[in-house]
């Protein structure tokens, strides 16, 4: 039965996996994607930046709802930044040296982008449903793999010095992480 369980989620979660691992890998030697399509448009704006995700709309709205862009569903408000973000586009405003304008940017994010917002979970709830189930089906695949080879007796010393071994490495780089090396 382990083998079994440990093969179905193996080969149903591998694709996602892949995934995960490319986009992880890639970002580490800052590799991101970028903006397949970017549009920006200059505002007046006297009182400054919006205060709130209604307000934004308001002044948003009349730029982008004749090209029919629909909105992000998460909504964010930073000091220098205000607008919407999900993984296919982003919608923000910029503002102006000025600070009495803002510029509308508009980017459409092309697919490798795409797929490192999957991966830092910025695509929705069914991706970040995945992400979990993919989490759930790795700790079950190492634990169903761990059972096999201690229920194997010539795997049984192996499995402990290889287990062992793994919490030694993680302990010695958790206490060295901050060093540098």
């Amino acid at each position: 039965m382990w083998i079994k369980l440990h093969t179905y989620f193996s080969c149903f979660f591998l694709p996602i996996a892949i995934l995960y691992i490319a986009t992880g890998v890639l970002y580490l030697f800052d590799i991101k994607g970028g903006a397949e399509e970017e549009y920006e448009y200059t505002l007046s704006l006297p009182e400054g930046l919006p205060k709130s995700e209604t307000e934004t709309l308001g002044v948003v709205s009349p730029l982008i709802e004749p090209k029919q862009i629909a909105l992000p569903s998460d909504f964010y408000l930073e000091d220098e930044y205000i607008g919407w973000y999900g993984y296919k586009r982003e919608v923000y405003l910029e503002p102006n040296k000025d600070q009495n304008g803002a510029t509308l940017h508009i980017k459409e994010h092309d697919l490798w982008h795409q797929f490192l917002l999957i991966h830092k979970g910025h695509a929705g709830p069914v991706f970040w449903l995945s992400a979990i189930m993919l989490g759930a089906s790795l700790v079950f695949s190492l634990i169903s793999g761990l059972v096999v080879a201690f229920a194997v007796p010539k795997f049984r010393k192996a499995a402990v010095q290889f287990t062992s071994l793994g919490l030694i490495s993680l302990i010695i780089a958790f206490f060295m992480g901050g060093s540098g090396i």
